[in-house]
């Protein structure tokens, strides 16, 4: 038995590769754990890989692999690897942008390691959206830099994503006489466009959230116009074998389930869950049956893939009498996890936020609230292959404010925690998470020098 490599300083791939004859099937175990089927290659050699996530892999492994034939078992082959991973929420690389000033919207990484970023670079002429591609080590892929998109008109980004494929779907909005409107680009993976692209929406109709599955479907969600002094939420589906449909969404006090169009949704971000959509962002209006008082509460609401309402909540006065959902994502046991924050002032708006995590299963049911360390706000959501969330926010200092940190379910204190070095302002606006772990934030940080550059850091995992 081979393992390649059998010493690694940092989270990776263990490649294990086994030579016999005459084998039916060969499997694996690491450290006593459950056995993994190995794939048959060629000529009597099996293979697999074992994903190691990072310093709470450090120290030595066994690793023990058996053959089957017929009835027939073979004498375990045993092997060793070792780790010695650098501390999680250690920095492995930050890199600015070379064009000022500009701020980071959004990120996501391939199963290579590779980095997409979203940002939007402020010109004498207008915003401009740029796309540019980073390679693992932080260098940048793309002659040129990056890539304009939306040309001649003002663009603030929203949201990036990788498709199975390779190629890159990115949400934007643009803006004609101060009115906006979202776009939706495809590329290939040099940044150029694909097909009859960009797709966009109405005037007034803003862009928020962009998911793409496995399948290659692609989720858009947003906000736009319902009354004159009205927002609703919307969902659109694009499957990759049928026409696109749009869904409007209209959220209904649970005293008054008559009555539409008396809160004003803020659509904040959507993603794929398991068969099902998830949209999360903010309701904003009267909450409490008999108080006219106006309250923002985060909502949660899930829709099957032929645009049915399957179940619906807003968050609880008694956990924060104003709250906020800024971003979701799936993996949590079947369910999903929500970003955003809470606000105990009884003022609107209300300033004096706190990040924290809802953890839902589903049906919309929020099974754990919980508060998050040294966080203003929460603004972006990632699951770890490593079996936990990564969220990117605003810390709670301004000159270290780009904060990154990873939290269990029911943890009193996050599994990792990441600043960055003192600027006189950063956020951590965006963040993914490799195949093994490794976490990449993207934000942006205003120099001593006034100078705002958008910036993506790549964080040791746990």
């Amino acid at each position: 038995m081979r393992l390649m490599p059998d010493e690694l300083k940092s989270a990776g791939i263990v490649t294990v590769e086994v030579d016999v004859e005459g084998a039916d099937a060969v499997s694996m175990s690491v450290d006593l754990g459950e056995p993994v089927a190995l794939v048959p290659m060629n000529a009597g050699t099996f293979t697999g890989e074992i994903a190691v996530f990072g310093e709470s892999w450090n120290g030595t492994h066994d690793v023990v692999a058996i053959a089957t034939r017929d009835e027939e078992v073979s004498e375990p082959w045993p092997a060793t690897f070792t780790v010695a991973a650098s501390a999680a929420g250690g920095e492995a690389w930050l890199k600015k942008s070379s064009l000022v000033p500009s701020y980071g919207n959004a990120i996501d990484v391939d199963d290579q390691g590779g980095v997409v970023e979203l940002f939007t670079y402020s010109t004498p002429e207008g915003q401009r959206c740029h796309l540019r591609r980073r390679d693992t080590d932080g260098e940048v892929v793309w002659l040129g830099d990056s890539r304009w998109i939306a040309h001649g008109f003002d663009c603030a980004g929203e949201d990036v994503k990788f498709a199975p494929d390779g190629t890159i779907w990115a949400l934007v909005n643009v803006y004609e006489n101060g009115f906006g409107r979202w776009q939706i680009w495809h590329l290939d993976d040099d940044g150029l466009p694909l097909g009859q692209t960009p797709e966009e929406g109405n005037l007034t109709h803003m862009g928020r959230g962009l998911d793409v599955n496995v399948a290659g479907d692609v989720l858009l969600c947003g906000t736009r116009p319902a009354t004159p002094g009205e927002d609703d939420a919307w969902v659109r589906l694009r499957r990759v074998d049928t026409e696109p449909w749009t869904q409007p969404w209209d959220y209904r006090a649970p005293y008054a389930l008559d009555k539409v169009h008396k809160f004003s949704e803020r659509t904040q971000d959507c993603a794929f869950v398991e068969d099902r959509i998830v949209v999360v962002g903010d309701a904003v209006g009267p909450h409490e049956q008999g108080n006219p008082d106006i309250q923002t509460r985060g909502f949660a609401v899930e829709f099957s893939f032929t645009a049915t309402v399957l179940a619906d909540v807003a968050n609880p006065a008694a956990l924060a009498w104003h709250s906020g959902n800024q971003a979701l994502a799936p993996g949590h046991a079947g369910g999903y996890v929500v970003a955003g924050d809470n606000c105990n002032a009884m003022v609107s708006p209300c300033n004096a936020t706190k990040g924290v995590l809802r953890w839902f299963s589903l049906g919309a049911t929020q099974v754990e609230m919980q508060p998050t360390a040294n966080a203003k706000h929460l603004t972006d959501i990632a699951w770890s292959a490593a079996g936990y969330a990564v969220v990117a926010a605003q810390g709670l200092q301004n000159e270290d404010g780009f904060l990154v940190q990873g939290w269990s379910s029911g943890a009193a204190e996050p599994v990792l925690h990441y600043q960055g070095g003192p600027t006189k302002l950063q956020v951590a606006t965006g963040i993914a998470a490799d195949q093994v772990g490794f976490i990449f934030a993207g934000g942006y940080f205003q120099e001593l020098d006034d100078t705002l550059a958008a910036g993506v850091a790549k964080v040791h995992p746990y």
